[in-house]
């Protein structure tokens, strides 16, 4: 099968291919913030809402855990967290949430927080943020808690007549369920799509390379940066003047100014340095170069023409919950095959490939060969994920689905775009296990020139 190939952007993400042959129905997403809505879905069956109603009267529930629902527009989960917890004038550890949300978007999640009573935050007001209690809990939320995200997307500026786009839409939607779900890639958000360098500053901290990854967080220039950063990081990596790079560092890069801030007290102190960064935006590091690996060992099976939806000898299958999330894993055998096949078929199993890890044994057979020679390009063992030289940054990996169910919530609608005179805009609403990301759809419903232009 003859694939399309991904943008260079994407393909220094590991996102190499699509799996759909048709063009793409092109068009922009997040022209605005309402055009990209996010709700958590968790296992109590709750849902978060965009606009939940202020509790009245004393809240359900006990515990020493107060369950909100966070409602952000801009922001990231983490800038998030950080500006309420020095709202409420308590450590960031103490706010707990199930799953990082993206900052171009309205987003709708949960959160706890320990020790803290509603009353608190009915004194609260931010620009960009609204928290809502919800009840008590005797524990705090976790990513084990969250089983699905619900989307509503509305994609802009399509120069096609609405019949056209919607049956285009149409044919695309029905191959990839024909193929048994959406490619399972890790998103663009997870790389940063304006300044792809999350992966590259994980390997280095994997490698043991301390001092290259702080330079590559103060200095590297991503393709869709603002011509103040372009400055400030380009007069950094000349002079390594750091007094010099603050005073040219645009307001509101908060992490790049501890960073620096602290070479300047401490100048060799490169550990030091990357620990005034949040111990979860670092774990983030070396978790996007393992999802980087991930989505190379993905696009290459699927460039060799190896299945997606059926194992072969030496893979690893995952058999699903009632939630349709991993619960076991299993090696194919040729005596257990028939057996896996069945499962996969019937949509209680799906073939899986590692996120390499200290723990996590590679596929065996063809697809554990394609994973081993990536590997050796890349210069990584499994074992240098218990990384030495932060060993608070150690990631066992794990087994990740290659493809990923979508079920759409509502059948797609097609208008006119009011912001765009003369195009169409169409509307999807759907439905996808956590870990997936909906730009992974959506990249092959468009079929983007340009990532950032698209709005991805």
């Amino acid at each position: 099968m003859q694939f399309k190939e991904a943008s260079e952007l994407e393909r220094k993400m590991g996102i190499e291919i699509y799996l759909t042959t048709q063009d793409g129905i092109g068009g922009r997403i997040r022209t605005l913030l309402s055009d990209f809505i996010v709700r958590e879905v968790l296992r109590s069956g709750l849902r978060a809402e965009v606009s939940p109603k202020w509790p009245s009267g004393s809240l359900p529930g006990k515990g020493s855990f107060l369950l909100c629902t966070l409602i952000k527009k801009g922001i990231d989960t983490l800038t998030a967290t950080r500006e309420l917890a020095k709202a409420l004038g308590i450590p960031n550890g103490l706010i707990s949430f199930a799953g990082l949300k993206d900052a171009k978007a309205i987003t709708a999640q949960f959160i706890t927080i320990r020790g803290a009573k509603p009353g608190q935050l009915e004194l609260l007001s931010f620009r960009n943020m609204l928290v809502v209690p919800m009840e008590f809990t005797t524990k705090p939320v976790n990513p084990g808690d969250l089983i699905a995200n619900e989307f509503g997307i509305l994609i802009r500026d399509i120069g096609m007549p609405s019949i056209d786009a919607l049956v285009r839409l149409e044919a695309i939607l029905g191959d990839l369920k024909e193929l048994g779900g959406m490619p399972n890639f890790f998103g663009h958000q997870r790389f940063g799509t304006h300044r792809p360098v999350t992966h590259l500053i994980g390997r280095e901290l994997v490698l043991g390379r301390v001092k290259e990854a702080v330079e590559l967080l103060l200095t590297y220039i991503g393709p869709g940066e603002g011509a103040r950063a372009r400055e400030a990081r380009s007069y950094l990596a000349d002079t390594w003047d750091l007094k010099g790079f603050l005073e040219l560092l645009p307001k509101g890069m908060f992490y790049e100014r501890e960073v620096a801030r602290h070479l300047i007290k401490r100048p060799r102190d490169y550990h030091g340095a990357i620990r005034k960064l949040p111990i979860k935006l670092r774990k983030l590091f070396v978790q996007a170069y393992q999802a980087y690996l991930f989505n190379r060992f993905l696009s290459s099976r699927a460039k060799e023409g190896l299945p997606l939806s059926e194992p072969l000898p030496g893979d690893w299958v995952v058999l699903l919950d009632e939630h349709g999330l991993p619960h076991r894993a299993m090696r194919a055998s040729r005596s257990n095959l028939g057996t896996l096949r069945d499962l996969l078929k019937a949509g209680r199993a799906s073939l899986a490939l590692p996120i390499p890890g200290f723990r996590q044994e590679g596929s065996g057979g063809r697809q554990g060969e394609i994973e081993e020679a990536i590997l050796e390009e890349e210069g990584i063992s499994p074992s240098d994920f218990k990384v030495k030289a932060m060993p608070e940054l150690s990631s066992p990996g794990q087994l990740r689905p290659a493809l990923a169910s979508f079920k759409l919530l509502e059948d797609p609608r097609v208008a006119g775009d009011e912001l765009n005179p003369g195009r169409r805009a169409v509307f999807l609403s759907f439905r996808l296990p956590r870990g997936s990301y909906a730009t992974c759809l959506l990249r092959e419903v468009i079929k983007p020139r340009d990532l950032i232009k698209s709005g991805f």
